[in-house]
């Protein structure tokens, strides 16, 4: 079997550094990412992220989370080094135009689509419900972390279930 290739959206990506909960509901909405990661390091799924997605995190980090500059580099420097930032060219910006023309995209989902689409074989993990519509309406395989995990590597997901909330 072939292993998986995924493309990180910022919210799974956050999801993982700041260990979220759904104050809400009390879902641990860390868990599944953290695994993903965790399979990422292994070299059991290649992962892609976006370089728009770096600034959007460093953006979040600084303004939102307040994290110091020195974790902020080091949390960057941990998502370089696992997965493959992906800079959006003049190609994917005429696609996420033309994206973005077509569906309720938000300028940097518009960019990460485009490049979605542009990677062989790869599927969308994304908490974003509209951005996993919007993959599904051009045939892109999307999916919530737990539902990646379940599909991909179900033992794994059994394994941490019963620890979501």
């Amino acid at each position: 079997m072939e292993k998986p290739r995924i493309f990180l959206d910022t919210d799974v990506l956050i999801n993982w550094i700041v260990k979220e909960v759904d104050h809400n509901t009390g879902f641990k909405l860390w868990v599944c990412p953290y695994e993903i990661m965790k399979l990422v390091e292994a070299e059991k799924v290649t992962a892609y992220s976006a370089l728009t997605n770096i600034f959007e995190i460093r953006f979040v980090l600084r303004r939102k989370k307040k994290f110091s500059e020195a974790k902020i580099k080091a949390l960057i420097d941990d998502i370089y080094n696992n997965l493959s930032i992906e800079i959006p060219d003049s190609l994917d910006l005429l696609s996420a135009n033309k994206l973005q023309d077509e569906y309720p995209l938000d300028p940097f989902d518009s960019i990460g689509l485009s490049i979605v689409q542009s990677i062989d074989s790869v599927s969308l993990v994304s908490r974003d419900r509209d951005f996993i519509g919007n993959a599904e309406n051009i045939k892109a395989e999307a999916y919530i972390p737990e539902k990646f995990l379940q599909l991909n590597f179900p033992e794994i997901f059994d394994g941490v279930k019963n620890d979501l909330y």
